[in-house]
């Protein structure tokens, strides 16, 4: 991969995608492409910014991200999909990486275990 890693970041609070979008920025190495509210939103911006990776959070109006996943897989060929969710492991972690999620974790992570994570994610690519 050249250039930095293009990340777009799901999640139906404001608050949320901003300080997400900070701490990816932060992280060097990483470009935030895209924030949205909502998986209709997600899939949209995944087709036209075509992400190296999605920060994707499951409980969002219009569109959830379970619904939205398998979408965004089909809109940016290649992408990468971390699950950021507040729903506890278990069967939504399951189901979450069924429908094609590269990883799940909590919401409770820190920003420096999220980076971690989504280094992972990337090299496993």
């Amino acid at each position: 991969m050249t250039g930095p890693v293009k990340v777009l970041i799901v999640d139906d609070s404001r608050d949320l995608r901003d300080l997400l979008g900070i701490k990816v920025e932060m992280w060097g190495g990483y470009q935030v492409v895209g924030l949205a509210a909502d998986g209709e939103e997600a899939v949209d911006l995944a087709r036209t910014r075509q992400p190296d990776l999605v920060l994707l959070d499951l409980a969002m109006p219009k569109m959830d991200g379970l619904q939205a996943l398998p979408l965004i897989l089909e809109a940016a060929p290649g992408v990468r999909v971390v699950v950021l969710s507040g729903f506890d492991k278990g069967s939504m972690a399951e189901r979450a990486l069924a429908a094609g999620a590269h990883r799940y974790v909590e919401k409770g992570l820190s920003t420096r275990e999220l980076g971690t994570v989504v280094a992972e994610v990337l090299a496993s690519a």
